[in-house]
């Protein structure tokens, strides 16, 4: 599992979301639309991220909110990383949509403007393009974001998806109605910048309080795997090529 790989978990995000947090703007439906989800992040020096969070502002933002008063996307987000690594990524932002040319609208209109300078001051830059049609939303504003990346068996990738449906998308769910988290998404990539069978679940939650009862609840549950289960979601993935992500939401919308 590469560096790269990492970028790709936040990404889902959005989940803007939603992706960030990708799914924050939808509620589940019997047939639910496919989301895509454009995620940009930048390596910024510590000494710019108040420079860095002030263009967002000023210039990002009012745009996301623009395009999603008029819905050309759905939801968007900004975030920083809480756990920071040696090269990975501290600030980013990510917008969803049912299309793709609802994303490029984004991109067309923030380009205008040209690169400020916070992002200019950026180390690293890197892009993503996902995708996702099991998700979830519930009510309440996100404030935190979690991403959990693996890479599902490469034969036979599909089998991740259906595994996690069958094993823990009934404790997701009913974390969603009880409002510990505000959304989940299980994503995969549009465009594939590392490896095709890579698969994230990404989580947003109200409050830190959330992530805490959203473990407690998955150990719970897993604690009442029987042997087969357990040994069912194991072989699902790649040993040992999961990564994780913790970003804190600093603005969001959705339609």
């Amino acid at each position: 599992m590469n560096r790269r790989m990492m970028g790709v978990a936040v990404g889902l995000a959005l989940v803007a979301i939603a992706i960030v947090s990708s799914p924050i703007a939808f509620s589940q439906m019997e047939a639910t639309p496919t989301v895509y989800t454009f995620v940009s992040q930048f390596q910024v020096p510590r000494a710019n991220w108040a420079g860095y969070s002030e263009d967002t502002e000023k210039t990002v933002v009012p745009i996301l909110e623009k395009l999603t008063a008029d819905g050309t996307i759905a939801s968007w987000s900004t975030f920083e990383q809480v756990v920071h690594t040696t090269d990975g990524y501290t600030h980013g932002a990510a917008w969803s949509s049912t299309t793709i040319s609802g994303l490029m609208k984004v991109l067309d209109e923030v380009r205008k403007a040209g690169p400020r300078p916070g992002q200019i001051a950026a180390t690293k830059h890197e892009d993503f393009l996902m995708q996702t049609s099991l998700y979830r939303a519930g009510s309440g504003t996100p404030a935190y974001l979690r991403v959990v990346c693996s890479n599902a068996k490469a034969e036979k990738p599909e089998s991740y998806t259906a595994t996690l449906k069958k094993l823990l998308v009934p404790t997701f769910d009913e974390q969603i109605k009880n409002g510990v988290a505000t959304s989940y998404g299980v994503d995969e990539q549009y465009v594939n910048t590392s490896a095709q069978s890579t698969r994230c679940v990404v989580i947003t939650y109200p409050n830190a309080e959330g992530m805490d009862k959203w473990a407690a609840a998955i150990r719970t549950t897993m604690s009442k795997w029987s042997a087969a289960e357990r040994a069912e979601f194991a072989g699902s993935t790649v040993l040992d090529s999961r990564r994780d992500i913790m970003a804190r939401i600093t603005h969001s919308g959705h339609k």
